[in-house]
C-alpha cells in the first residue's frame, strides 16, 4: 500500500512537472506589432463629432477612469486633440493556497488621437517596474533562463486590464443621451 502511495505520488509530481514546461502552455494572445515587435493594443473607431468633441469626451473620459490625471496625462494638446499618457497596471502572483498577492506594477504609455468622426488609441510600451527597463515582450521568451509560468499567467492578467480599459474608453466616448423631460 505505501509502496502504491509512493508511487501515484511520484506520478503525480512528474505530471505537474511535465505540466510546466512551455511548449505544453498556452501561450497568452496578445497582439504584438509587426514593426515594433512591442505588445500594442491599437485601433481606429468610428464615432460621430467633431475632433474638439471627440477630445472634450476623451478627457472627460481619462478624468473619471484615471485618479491622478495630473500625474497621468504627460502631454495634452488641444490644437492637436491628442492625449498621452502613462499610467500602470498591478499584477498579482497565486500563492499555494490560491490568494493573489500583489506582485509588481508594469507600466504602458498610452496615445489617444481624435479626428473628424473617428479616434484611435494606441496602448504600448508595457515595462514591469524594476531598476532597469523591464519589457514584458521578454515574458515571452521560453528559452530564457528566467522564464517561469508564471509570467504567462501575468501576460494574461495585462491583457484582460488593458482590454477593461478600452471597454470602459468606447463607452466613455459615445455621446450622452440628452433626456427631454416633456411633461
Amino acid at each position: 500500500m505505501k509502496k502504491l502511495i509512493l508511487t501515484l505520488t511520484v506520478l503525480m509530481a512528474v505530471c505537474s512537472l511535465s505540466a510546466q514546461k512551455p511548449n505544453q502552455l498556452p501561450v497568452p494572445d496578445l497582439p504584438i506589432d509587426e514593426r515594433t515587435n512591442l505588445v500594442t493594443y491599437q485601433d481606429v473607431v468610428k464615432q460621430e463629432g467633431t475632433p474638439q468633441v471627440l477630445y472634450a469626451r476623451a478627457k472627460a473620459w481619462v478624468k473619471k477612469f484615471y485618479k491622478n490625471t495630473a500625474e497621468v496625462i504627460k502631454k495634452d494638446d488641444a490644437e492637436k486633440c491628442t492625449l498621452e499618457m502613462r499610467s500602470s497596471v498591478r499584477i498579482f502572483s497565486k500563492q499555494k493556497d490560491g490568494t493573489l498577492m500583489p506582485k509588481n506594477i508594469v507600466y504602458y504609455q498610452f496615445k489617444l488621437e481624435c479626428r473628424d468622426n473617428r479616434y484611435r488609441y494606441t496602448i504600448t510600451n508595457f515595462n514591469e517596474k524594476a531598476a532597469a527597463a523591464a519589457p514584458i515582450e521578454n515574458w515571452f521568451k521560453t528559452d530564457s533562463p528566467y522564464w517561469s509560468p508564471s509570467q504567462y499567467e501575468f501576460l494574461t492578467q495585462i491583457d484582460g486590464q488593458i482590454k477593461e480599459l478600452i471597454q470602459s474608453l468606447e463607452e466613455g466616448m459615445m455621446p450622452e443621451e440628452v433626456f427631454e423631460d416633456e411633461w
